[in-house]
């Protein structure tokens, strides 16, 4: 009888500490050698960043003297657009540490192909994953890619262009080249081939019309900034100097094209292609 009233008692004091400990405000987590979780759920990088968007695994709780290995992945719609390191989806906090890093680097490109979701996800460790372990929180991060390639309808500029010529300020103002050497110029803007980016035309001289720029050159549309460029740098014109300017714009809606900046030493100086 005696020893049936022990079992009793001890049982119920057993039961009765598990209670306070269950209720009580100060609860304690057993986490053994600690967990791992990202440091951040969501992150934005654009297309034309030069560093890295760093996420970080962080080892929470612990003393990590055996060093800690995780895994992740990493997924989205279109892989080529991004590297990542380590690229083995395997990265490891050395003993004494509590943090690794996970570097996101852009690949970029001249595409207007719209942004995209990155996620990295946490799969497993050598410890529990997910906030305090738990594995519910903290385990994956959204990065999301942004697109700085704007969208431009190139065929609005594929045709014949009249091309208007002035010095707009100076001793020479507002004559042009035309006017001095009795010229007339006349432009063809036709694709470019194999340029995956829709954003290119070559120009040629109309045929019957005098040089005004090189035949075979390759202009860029700067689509996000509203800017032309020149492939292969400034321009020479009606074949008398380089022009390097110092402003340029296009509008679709009229397919005028127009750079300003001084010729030479022979003053400010401006070029205007006009779609017929």
């Amino acid at each position: 009888m005696k020893q049936v009233l022990k079992i009793l008692t001890f049982s119920v004091i057993v039961l009765f500490g598990i209670s306070c400990e269950d209720l009580g405000d100060d609860r304690q987590y057993d986490v053994g050698d600690g967990f791992v979780q990202l440091n951040a759920a969501t992150g934005i990088i654009t297309e034309d960043a030069t560093d890295p968007l760093i996420t970080t695994v962080q080892l929470g709780s612990g003393e990590n003297s055996n060093g800690v290995t995780v895994d992740f992945t990493v997924t989205s719609p279109d892989p080529s657009r991004y590297t990542v390191e380590p690229a083995s989806g395997t990265l490891e906090i050395p003993a004494g540490e509590f943090t690794a890093d996970i570097a996101l680097s852009i690949v970029p490109n001249i595409i207007v192909d719209g942004n995209i979701d990155v996620t990295i996800e946490l799969t497993g460790a050598s410890v529990p994953i997910g906030l305090v372990g738990e594995g519910n929180f903290g385990v994956s991060r959204v990065i999301t890619i942004v697109d700085d390639d704007c969208p431009i309808d190139i065929d609005a500029f594929v045709g014949t262009f009249d091309v208007s010529e002035n010095f707009t300020a100076g001793v020479n103002s507002p004559l042009g080249l035309s006017d001095f050497f009795g010229e007339v110029y006349q432009v063809e803007l036709s694709l470019a081939p194999n340029d995956p980016s829709g954003t290119k035309v070559v120009i040629n001289n109309s045929p019957g019309f005098n040089v005004y720029i090189p035949d075979g050159t390759v202009m860029s549309f700067l689509t996000c900034d509203g800017e032309v460029n020149f492939d292969a740098g400034f321009p020479t014109v009606a074949l008398f100097a380089t022009f390097e300017y110092t402003g340029s714009s296009y509008d679709v809606d009229n397919g005028v094209i127009q750079c300003t900046g001084p010729l030479a030493n022979f003053g400010d100086y401006q070029f205007t292609f006009t779609k017929q």
